[in-house]
């Protein structure tokens, strides 16, 4: 078997010194590459290349022409094919791959406006894509070309973008930059982004940049700098793929592009796949299928359409994308439909109030939570937040009615089995509720972000985010009303507060969650997000007390748990707030105390909280 070898000959002395000792056991012809003066090679001639990317472009084209077979020899220059091909980057390793082949294997190459494509093909603004292509390399390159790409989106505005398949399916969208690869595996990104397979297809793989805001942005470059595997058959809404056997590109005006990092400028690109063009010497390539009639694969369902590309290519990408009223009316209509007060609602308040208060009184959190999960406060509550989002009275009104309602319902019927209760002692689970914190406002906070994303995707079962809310809502109402019944003001006050802090807590983060999801432009949504802020800002001036409080407790039982005053050690103390504050501790010592003693104890509380204290304290011996 001889071989015939083209090496480049502005290396000759590193190809005499790497590559041919590898030969002397061979068969072989050199020469050195010159597109003027070519051997006469027959066909299927083994032809091994060792060459640059730059020579490659030029030699491929010819093994095409004359049917040679090709292997390929690791070169300090071969930069884009070794993906392509899968060369081994020890030339030793490389031969040895080419000697095992019997027969050569039929491989595609891909096409851009007639030109090879070893790597990708990248449509869009050069000084935005270029970085962004470039991102692949080391971290410290990945960070410099991340900046690059951030400070270059400031006054970035996406293109429009005709896309034609080879089955004549057209996609008119908007697109910050388009890539398109052969094999997924053609670079980083596409391979975490649309996954690998184990074999080829003769089609082409594009990949839709289109995203709608700056922190769609973000995402995308958080995701492909560091994001390691692939989530098969999830793509985010910012892209779109298409998988085809050829693809023409047009634009409203000429547009710019790359091959392989080469910028060039055309009226339209077309790409394309030459089916089994080229004879490979390798056994590393991914297995071929070719069935009778190729698949084309369209994921577009989040590409910018309609009227929302006109407002797209018209301006910079704003920070928060406001999405258009025509992609959110479902989400709309849902919630205009759960504002309303219904039978079904009214039903299901009385017996989540009932549930709760006699789990309440039971003293059972399995009880309570079985009536957090029957309650419907989650339909208007999420109504009135978008209500106050877009200043929407009619929303506003008509879920303030439902929810006011409800509230009314909870205290009446709250208050009418206490009434008939002959139960008048504050245990766990109530007294757990007449004390909130800035803690319970964060609880509310949360569940208000879950309601809202939960309405607003609906890939999210939105039971979730009724159980989320009910948590923080209608144990405290129920509370409320037991205080009612008792004429307890304390407890109901204490309730109360805790059903408010909750009820502002959720529609505020609802509202700005709504505002970050684009359902409001942000000088619509100005209003509603200060005056609910506001009343966030009134609610929490006991809440800021009360953890103040809280921290003040848990300084003191920190500081005085398990300390000792000679042979006695403290366990067990609790804090009472009050006038004087009341501090309850045990004492464990091998012989009875005195008052003196105790006296002691007293003084070293005092100290450590820096006020009197009236001390409860309990004797126990130990022996």
């Amino acid at each position: 078997m001889t071989y015939t070898i083209l090496y480049d000959g502005a290396k000759t002395d590193i190809f005499n010194e790497t590559i041919l000792p590898l030969f002397e056991d061979k068969e072989f012809v050199s020469f050195a590459f010159d597109m003027n003066a070519l051997p006469a090679l027959p066909e299927d001639s083994r032809v091994l290349l060792w060459l640059s990317d730059a020579d490659l472009y030029l030699a491929l084209p010819l093994a095409v022409k004359h049917l040679w077979q090709v292997g390929f020899l690791p070169h300090p220059e071969m930069i884009r094919l070794y993906r392509t091909f899968d060369v081994p980057k020890k030339a030793k390793e490389a031969l040895q791959d080419i000697d095992s082949v019997e027969e050569a294997v039929l491989a595609d190459l891909m096409t851009c406006n007639d030109d090879l494509v070893f790597g990708s093909v990248m449509l869009g603004n050069p000084s935005t894509m270029r970085p962004a292509s470039q991102m692949d390399e080391g971290l410290m390159s990945k960070l410099l070309h991340l900046v690059t790409f951030v400070r270059n989106l400031r006054h970035d505005c996406l293109f429009p973008y005709k896309l034609t398949t080879a089955k004549n399916t057209t996609v008119s969208t908007a697109a910050l930059g388009i890539t398109v690869v052969y094999r997924a595996s053609g670079s980083d990104f596409t391979r975490r982004t649309v996954g690998e397979t184990l074999v080829d297809e003769s089609t082409l793989n594009a990949l839709i940049l289109a995203p709608r805001s700056l922190s769609q942005i973000v995402n995308f470059l958080v995701t492909k700098l560091f994001s390691k595997k692939a989530e098969q058959g999830v793509l985010p809404d910012y892209l779109g793929h298409i998988k085809t056997e050829s693809l023409v590109i047009k634009g409203t005006k000429e547009l710019a592009y790359s091959i392989d990092g080469q910028q060039m400028m055309a009226e339209s690109v077309t790409l394309a796949v030459q089916k089994d063009a080229l004879k490979v010497l390798s056994t590393r390539l991914p297995k071929k299928e070719n069935p009778a009639e190729l698949k084309e694969s369209m994921r577009i369902s989040g590409l910018p359409k309609g009227q929302s590309i006109n407002e797209l290519i018209s301006r910079p990408l704003p920070w928060i994308y406001h999405s258009d009223p025509e992609e959110v009316k479902e989400t709309f209509v849902t919630l205009k439909e759960n504002a309303r007060t219904s039978e079904s609602y009214l039903v299901l308040m009385v017996l989540a109030t009932l549930l709760a208060t006699v789990g309440l009184f039971a003293n059972s959190a399995p009880v309570i939570i079985g009536a957090m999960i029957l309650a419907p406060l989650m339909a208007p509550i999420i109504s009135l937040a978008m209500g106050v989002l877009r200043q929407n009275t009619d929303l506003m009104t008509v879920s303030g009615k439902t929810l006011f309602t409800g509230i009314v319902m909870a205290l009446t019927f709250g208050t009418l089995l206490t009434l008939i209760t002959p139960l008048q002692a504050i245990n766990h689970e109530i007294g757990a509720r007449l004390s909130p914190t800035l803690l319970d406002l964060a609880v509310a906070i949360i569940s208000g972000i879950a309601g809202a994303y939960a309405n607003a995707r609906s890939d999210v079962a939105k039971s979730l985010a009724g159980v989320a809310i009910a948590v923080a809502l209608v144990p405290p109402l129920a509370v409320s009303g037991i205080g009612i019944g008792w004429l307890d003001w304390h407890v109901f006050w204490g309730a109360f507060l805790l059903f408010m802090t909750n009820l502002v807590g959720i529609v505020l983060a609802a509202a700005a969650t709504f505002l970050l999801m684009g359902f409001s432009p942000f000088h619509l949504a100005k209003k509603g997000i200060v005056i609910s802020l506001v009343f966030v800002g009134i609610v929490s001036i006991p809440l800021v007390l009360a953890f103040d409080a809280m921290v003040s407790e848990q300084r003191v039982v920190r500081a005085l748990e398990g300390s000792q005053i000679e042979d006695l050690e403290i366990k067990d103390v609790q804090v009472i707030h009050g006038s004087p504050m009341t501090v309850s501790v045990k004492l464990l010592s091998q012989s009875p105390i005195e008052a003196a003693r105790i006296e002691q104890v007293k003084a070293k509380i005092e100290s450590e909280v820096g006020e009197p204290i009236r001390l409860e304290a309990t004797s126990v011996m130990v022996r």
